[in-house]
């Protein structure tokens, strides 16, 4: 669990982003490196070049024999970025964009590069322009750019597809973990985990089972004290009907709200040891009608009904699940509210039970009570529990000195 204010991450996310950023970071040192030995290599080249121009430029000379005229020829036309200069040994000079060279050999002056040769009273330099020649390694550079892009994009691909087939385990493990249910305790299944994460998944299996343990203890201890206190008090009550003393007369109502304690400690064990319950088709107007002219009898307030003209509704539950339910509702109705107890049913399935109360709102935690209740908050634990295994939806209301409670029962299949 994550500490208050902490920022959660994605595994996938950060592992993703560190290969991606070790990868770009690779890529760019690689083509930096690369453009560097590409522009000498280029440089070598273009330097080659003017060497062989030269000697056969001096070579051309030597076999024409004919006087040498001053002159500046451009290799390509129009470009005037690569210039041969051929100077007779009269010492007159042509026109030139960098100074007079003052030896043979190469010499970078003024953005360009020239080589000097002199042979038989002839100079001859050959010169391109700097700019030029990285122009020419830009263009070699980008060209390499352009065709490694293709490759860049099927690495990025790859290397998503590897980021989420390594943490595909660990994505179906949160999975696993996160959808399942609050009572269910069976073991992670650990087929196909990697073996990092197979201590993670035995040390959760470990845990449910100490939390099994616990609660099958607290089950057994609640289930065989409350079995136990039956019989005795079954007894008492038989000899407190049949004595003639008015104070044990008296005591038959405390011995009932303790006997109806047991039977709801029983009903809340069965249920936390998720005995299976059946889902029915029953009628819930039988169930209903039934109840309320069990308990209406017993009841200080009035108890009314109103069935929305509807004689008979088929729902998904089972008949004893369905009936437990109700009279915890209705005797928390009848024990804890001040007034008149009634029942609004609609033909969707919708039940509503209210009635005037002190109290705000029901308490949510198991054995809490609400003010002014004499009860153990046990009637509301087995409410709670039975209509989340039969798929009830419970919901409260309270305003103007009234609490109800809200019920939608899932409709069983009409037939035909």
């Amino acid at each position: 669990m994550s500490r208050p204010g902490t920022p959660s991450w994605s595994l996938k996310r950060r592992l993703t982003g560190r290969v991606l950023g070790l990868v770009i970071g690779g890529w760019l040192l690689t083509i930096v490196l690369a453009t560097l030995v590409l522009d000498h290599e280029i440089n070598e080249m273009f330097d080659e070049e003017l060497h062989a121009l030269v000697e056969t430029t001096a070579l051309y000379l030597d076999a024409v024999q004919r006087p040498v005229i001053a002159r500046n020829i451009g290799v390509e036309t129009n470009d005037g970025e690569r210039i041969l200069r051929i100077m007779p040994a009269d010492g007159t000079m042509t026109p030139a964009p960098w100074p007079p060279v003052p030896a043979d050999g190469f010499h970078d002056l003024q953005g360009w590069r020239i080589l000097r040769k002199t042979t038989e009273g002839v100079a001859i330099e050959a010169a391109q322009s700097k700019a030029w020649r990285r122009e020419e390694m830009l263009e070699a550079a980008s060209a390499l750019l352009v065709l490694a892009l293709p490759l860049v994009g099927l690495l990025l691909w790859g290397l998503g597809r590897t980021v989420a087939e390594t943490t595909a385990p660990v994505t179906a493990l949160a999975r696993q973990v996160g959808g399942r249910r609050p009572d269910d305790d069976t073991p992670i299944r650990a087929e196909g985990l990697p073996e990092e994460l197979l201590p993670l998944a035995s040390a959760f299996d470990g845990y449910l089972a100490r939390i099994e343990s616990v609660r099958r203890a607290e089950r057994d201890f609640v289930a065989n004290a409350a079995h136990e206190l039956r019989t005795p008090l079954a007894a008492i009550r038989g000899r407190l009907e049949v004595s003639d003393d008015s104070d044990a007369t008296a005591t038959l109502p405390m011995i009932d709200a303790l006997t109806r304690r047991v039977e709801r400690l029983l009903q809340l064990a069965r249920l936390d040891a998720g005995v299976a319950i059946g889902r029915g088709p029953t009628d819930l107007v039988r169930v209903l009608r039934l109840l309320i002219d069990e308990i209406r009898p017993l009841s200080p307030h009035p108890i009314r009904f109103d069935d929305g003209d509807v004689e008979s509704l088929m729902i998904c539950a089972d008949a004893d699940a369905l009936a437990i339910l109700l009279r915890n509702i209705l005797e928390n109705a009848v024990e804890h509210g001040t007034g008149e107890v009634r029942l609004r049913l609609s033909a969707n399935g919708q039940l509503s039970i209210e009635n005037p109360t002190d109290t705000h709102a029901l308490p949510a935690a198991r054995f809490a009570r609400g003010s002014g209740s004499t009860g153990q908050g046990l009637g509301l634990s087995i409410i709670e529990a039975l209509a989340k295994a039969m798929d009830i939806t419970v919901s409260q209301r309270a305003g103007s000195g009234r609490l109800a409670l809200d019920l939608r029962f899932p409709l069983a299949a009409q037939p035909g």
